[in-house]
């Protein structure tokens, strides 16, 4: 059976929500999916996982720059190397999601090999295109 361990860091319920949602999917679709705060992460979860999704929190007001705050860039840092691990992001949004996005891409990015899925929910609900999308990631 394939795993995914889904990471979620917020400070609203809807990014939690939205990990809930994605995990229900991939336990559905018959993957072993495991929700763990950003807090409560351990790196051993990461043996033997193909899937890795991680969300993440800006920093900022809403017109500033748009950049994972410091508990996640801590998270990102003391990852190990995500080699064989298929890695996505998601996050929700008030406004735009784009630029944190492209920032937590780039943080990432030095982890993972395979980091080409980003999800975002403006509410935390899981949308029809992300369910067609989260099938291609899975394969």
């Amino acid at each position: 059976m394939k795993k995914a361990i889904i990471i979620f860091q917020t400070k609203n319920s809807s990014s939690k929500r939205y990990g809930e949602e994605i995990a229900h999917f991939l336990l559905a679709r018959g993957l072993a999916a495991e929700l763990i705060p950003i807090n409560n992460f351990e790196p051993n979860k990461l043996e033997n996982a193909d899937y890795l999704l991680v969300s993440g929190w800006k920093n900022g007001s809403l017109f500033s720059a748009k950049n994972p705050d410091s508990e996640w860039v801590d998270f990102v840092n003391n990852l190990p190397t995500l080699n064989g691990i298929k890695t996505a992001l998601f996050t929700t949004y008030k406004f735009f999601s784009r630029g944190i996005v492209k920032s937590m891409k780039k943080y990432l990015g030095r982890k993972a090999s395979e980091l080409e899925f980003a999800f975002t929910s403006r509410d935390g609900s899981l949308t029809i295109s992300d369910k067609m999308t989260l099938n291609d990631f899975i394969g």
